[in-house]
């Protein structure tokens, strides 16, 4: 699932042996969540960052799982959330839908629409950063 229907295509094209099974969907979720399917298992790794935590609790309710696993990245410097590169000017947009994220935030916006934390990992990078696996579960009930 992306935004990029380019993106899609070039998946599609690459993984083709998974014809039939892989289905690539175009959706822009800040205004598009009702499109996405159910699932047991969504997984969200660097995606929170670019469609805030109001969107994304909107992805899961529309999804419905069990389990949500997401990567978030933590930023020291909010100015500078992208390292340095020679591809650095590819992202000079970014920083217009860039969210910064909070561990504490987004357990909290989980919990708020019934979704427990049961796995928080850190893996430090360089400049400061991490990058942060955060695992809920559906409360019961």
């Amino acid at each position: 699932m992306d935004i990029n229907a380019d993106y899609l295509r070039a998946v599609s094209q690459r993984y083709t042996e998974l014809s039939g099974v892989l289905e690539c969907l175009q959706i822009d979720l800040i205004n598009g969540a009702e499109k996405l399917p159910q699932a047991q298992l969504l997984i969200a790794n660097l995606l929170i960052e670019y469609i805030g935590y109001g969107a994304f609790q909107r992805a899961v309710l529309q999804t419905a799982p069990q389990y949500v696993s997401c990567v978030i990245q933590i930023n020291t410097n909010a100015e500078q959330w992208v390292s340095e590169s020679p591809y650095l000017h590819a992202f000079d947009r970014l920083d217009e839908v860039h969210h910064q994220m909070d561990e504490a935030a987004l357990t909290a916006a989980m919990n708020e629409i019934g979704w427990s934390l049961i796995l928080q990992e850190s893996c430090p990078l360089p400049n400061g950063k991490a990058l942060v696996r955060l695992d809920f579960k559906k409360n019961e009930g």
